[in-house]
């Protein structure tokens, strides 16, 4: 019943979150839900920062790491929302696969991969919302 009334809603809202292949009306709403407004965000890298998923730079005086991880800062439940959907997103959109299978090429793992994809979604979630656009595989690089 609820999963009906989130489905409904997506419809009823329209978002075009849901023109992009593999996320589906529950994990779009999620994602809405989870960012709020997007008139609070300036540019990608902050929805980037608020999901936790921005890179985290470790260096000292003689040290700079050369494999850092993600700083997991910022909202749990949008950075598990967005690990759980970037897996069919990269199934279902040729943009996305052939994003990840050059992040593998580049010596990249699983997950590095995977998380070079969620920040490349983020970016284009952020493009879609402030543009009001549906997506459209042709106008990404």
């Amino acid at each position: 019943e609820i999963d009906k009334k989130i489905e409904e809603f997506s419809i009823q809202n329209n978002s075009p979150i849901l023109s992009i292949p593999g996320i589906s009306h529950f994990s779009g709403t999620s994602i809405l839900a989870e960012l709020g407004d997007i008139s609070n965000y300036s540019k990608p890298s902050q929805i980037i920062k608020f999901a936790g998923v921005a890179p985290l730079h470790y260096e000292s005086s003689q040290f700079n790491a050369q494999h850092t991880a993600i700083t997991k800062k910022g909202s749990k439940y949008l950075r598990k929302t967005l690990y759980q959907i970037i897996l069919p997103v990269i199934r279902h959109n040729p943009v996305f696969n052939k994003y990840y299978q050059l992040k593998i090429s580049q010596g990249k793992g699983h997950r590095c991969a995977q998380g070079h994809c969620v920040r490349k979604l983020l970016r284009i979630i952020y493009h879609l919302l402030k543009t009001n656009q549906q997506f459209d595989p042709q106008l990404l690089r």
